[in-house]
């Protein structure tokens, strides 16, 4: 049995993907939150020991759990807190995104709880797009908030999860506060060190395309301005995977099978997350779980460096 190394608590839990990460570099899970069924499902099936709750984020508080019989002990001597809101207001994938959008009020709320549970270290994760021009108004209002919080050290970085070895290239946006009298943030250095040994084609040999989904620019003739097709999305696969997503628009180019959608086990392997427990899971809720999740090994290398400089 591995060592515990630290205690942790996570909101927006998803599936628990993260939480995989946390606990291979040997944290232990003080409370988990979620407000999705199919997000539920997954985590105590790979988890079913960690007290988990079905409810919204914006109720969580100290004296909640404390309400809902956590050890007052426990929720106040959390080392990592990870919190992991909804991407969809800020995904360039949503042609509606808005800084302003409802949704993104959680990620806004997150300060919030790290006041509230005063954890050593509180990791904020998010997708890369949150530094995209449009959203510069809810960037700087997170900071402001983080600022405020005068008892933490904070910083933020981009990180690509295909550095800590996930075969699938996930940009991620990556804040970590650090109370002060812990340190300042600390931020992995990369852990790949055969990148080709992650492209598709070595992951699955029969796979020669890959396409991303997403919206689909139209094409225009430059003569008449008449649209005259759609943008070809179409990757070879002599590269790692792009992103994939919730809404699981991706597809392979198989030379025996032609297109097609990409198997539950193919997606739990380029997300990294092939030792969790999916059995029984059907495969549009491993597209969802997988898709909103951070991945294990991503979160592991986070997790384990910041355990290395603080909690040894």
């Amino acid at each position: 049995m591995k060592k515990i190394r630290f205690k942790f608590a996570s909101v927006y839990s998803g599936g628990g993907l993260g939480s995989f990460g946390a606990h291979k570099a040997g944290g232990k899970e003080v409370f988990a939150v979620d407000f999705d069924k199919t997000a539920e499902n997954v985590f105590r099936k790979n988890f079913p020991d960690a007290p988990f709750f079905n409810m919204n984020a914006l109720g969580v508080s100290f004296h909640k759990m404390i309400e809902l019989g956590l050890k007052e002990n426990d929720i106040r001597n959390i080392d990592i807190l990870l919190l992991s809101p909804p991407c969809t207001g800020i995904s360039r994938r949503n042609i509606h995104r808005h800084p302003f959008n409802p949704v993104n009020m959680l990620l806004l709320d997150c300060p919030r709880l790290v006041n509230e549970f005063k954890p050593k270290v509180a990791i904020i994760e998010n997708v890369d797009s949150l530094l995209d021009d449009i959203m510069k108004p809810l960037l700087e209002l997170l900071l402001a908030k983080c600022q405020a919080l005068t008892d933490y050290n904070f910083e933020f970085r981009i990180l690509n999860a295909n550095d800590y070895g996930v075969p699938q290239s996930r940009k991620r946006f990556v804040l970590i506060l650090v109370r002060k009298d812990i340190g300042v943030p600390v931020f992995p250095e990369p852990t790949t060190t055969d990148y080709e040994a992650l492209y598709l084609n070595r992951l699955f040999p029969d796979v020669i395309g890959f396409d991303a989904g997403g919206i689909r620019k139209k094409l225009y003739s430059k003569t008449t301005g008449e649209v005259i097709g759609i943008q070809n999305k179409w990757k070879h696969t002599n590269q790692i995977c792009g992103t994939l997503t919730a809404t699981a628009g991706e597809k392979f180019k198989d030379i025996k099978t032609g297109i097609r959608n990409i198997r539950p086990d193919e997606r739990l392997i380029i997300c990294g997350a092939q030792e969790m427990n999916f059995e029984g899971i059907n495969p549009r809720d491993v597209d969802f779980v997988t898709g909103n999740g951070i991945m294990p090994p991503f979160m592991e290398a986070i997790c384990e460096n910041l355990a290395n400089k603080y909690f040894n």
